[in-house]
């Protein structure tokens, strides 16, 4: 068990199929969500996740923030894919006001970050998302431009 870990082949492309598994997207969206609600939110605008997913996959800095937000970027094209499969399996509701949806999580999602953060699970991930979480608000991504 304490042998060290050795990457054979490319380690860049490893990584990058490493934000491509479906369980850590999922994993990260459920982080955003339970970061992001508490006191008077009690749910998550897709915009926001999206937002936070893709400063943490670039590895940003949370100075740059005024920066992102000034500038048009892109949703990536499995956000959709994740979102569905936290809600087929059971770890977020969709909510829907005044034409606007947005997400919180269930007591099963609840659950499942509530364990990945007892035994530190991604620790430098949850970190991270738990920064960006705090930083970014809904009123500032009011005017942002997405592409999708």
């Amino acid at each position: 068990m304490n042998e060290r870990l050795k990457i054979k082949g490319n380690k860049i492309k490893v990584f990058e199929k490493y934000w491509e598994n479906d369980d850590v997207s999922v994993i990260m969206i459920l982080l955003v969500l339970h970061y992001s609600i508490g006191g008077k939110t009690l749910s998550v605008q897709l915009k926001k996740i999206a937002f936070i997913l893709d400063a943490v996959k670039k590895n940003l800095n949370v100075s740059k923030l005024s920066t992102l937000l000034s500038s048009p970027w892109h949703i990536s094209d499995g956000m959709r894919k994740m979102v569905i499969i936290a809600f087929e399996k059971g770890f977020l509701d969709i909510k829907e006001t005044n034409s606007i949806i947005s997400f919180s999580l269930t007591t099963e999602g609840s659950a499942l970050i509530e364990k990945i953060e007892r035994e530190k699970i991604l620790p430098d991930l949850s970190s991270d998302i738990k920064i960006w979480s705090k930083a970014v608000s809904n009123n500032e991504l009011k005017n942002q431009r997405l592409i999708w």
